[in-house]
């Protein structure tokens, strides 16, 4: 502490101790009331019949007293402090944490779209392949028709259409 704070505590101490009434206990186990200057035992006035140096000791015993009470003030204001800020820093942990939660659920529903993606992508390519294959095998055994032909090539054309919509679904994903 300052020397300029350890003043104003005891200026203010001062006052306060002649405004209010103290009691102290002092070291041989007395209890004495301090009202200003005025010192009291059981509701008697013996400000006389003490001397300077109880009057000191007495007066010591309330000045140590009563600074202890303001370092358990201080003290309790520090933890109080302490408390507000840990339980900022908490809220702003739970604030974060509710972030990533909602994050890590946006990349899952990201990766479970990709995948679908790619199933259909792989649906559309299976689907193609027997299409052809089935346009092949009949085309050899010379089943079709020249209108039968061009039926087969547009629904051929069509799965491609649909399996290269299908791969460029699949490439816009980025995680």
């Amino acid at each position: 502490m300052n020397i300029r704070t350890l003043l104003t505590l005891l200026f203010i101490t001062l006052i306060w101790s002649c405004s209010t009434t103290h009691r102290v206990i002092a070291d041989d186990g007395k209890v004495y009331e301090i009202k200003g200057n005025t010192f009291f035992n059981n509701g008697e006035d013996i400000t006389e019949q003490l001397s300077s140096d109880e009057k000191k000791a007495i007066k010591t015993t309330l000045e140590n007293r009563l600074k202890a009470v303001e370092k358990v003030k201080e003290q309790k204001e520090k933890l109080e402090d302490e408390q507000k800020r840990l339980e900022k820093a908490q809220k702003e942990a739970r604030r974060k944490q509710k972030e990533l939660e909602k994050k890590q659920e946006r990349l899952e529903d990201k990766l479970k779209e990709k995948e679908d993606a790619q199933k259909d992508f792989l649906k559309a390519k299976d689907k193609l392949q027997k299409e052809k294959k089935r346009f092949q095998e009949r085309q050899e055994k010379g089943k079709l028709s020249p209108n039968a032909i061009e039926k087969w090539e547009d629904r051929i054309k069509k799965l491609e259409n649909d399996l290269e919509e299908k791969q460029n679904k699949l490439n816009s994903f980025e995680l």
